[in-house]
């Protein structure tokens, strides 16, 4: 909503310089001339800018996914490792019930020692 606030009054702005510019100006880059319109002149720049900045604004994501991509490949390692640690616990805690439980008193062949 606030890219809104800011990009409708800009637009506006330019569509409005571009209407009111229609007299044609000659315009030169070193050694090529042509004859154009500020306001056509100004839509161009404005395009060439937006590209630019949609450009800039793609290199940087590239970065941002490769990480996203690996962290995700992280997180299903860790998680194909959670289960695999579960289910050894699961077993762990199988085996634990079925061992009979140790009596209290050790068992000694010989007989108790007087004090």
């Amino acid at each position: 909503m606030i890219r809104l606030i800011l990009i409708i009054p800009f637009l506006l702005a330019l569509i409005l310089f571009a209407a009111s510019n229609q007299d044609s100006l000659q315009m030169w880059l070193l050694t090529y001339g042509w004859s154009s319109s500020v306001g056509i002149v100004a839509l161009i720049v404005a395009a060439i800018s937006f590209l630019l900045g949609a450009f800039s604004v793609w290199v940087v994501e590239l970065a941002q996914r490769r990480r996203a991509r690996k962290a995700e490949a992280q997180i299903r390692e860790l998680n194909a490792t959670l289960a695999q640690r579960d289910a050894e616990l699961a077993q762990l805690r199988r085996d634990a019930v079925m061992v009979p439980p140790i009596s209290e008193t050790p068992h000694t062949s010989l007989p108790p020692q007087p004090l």
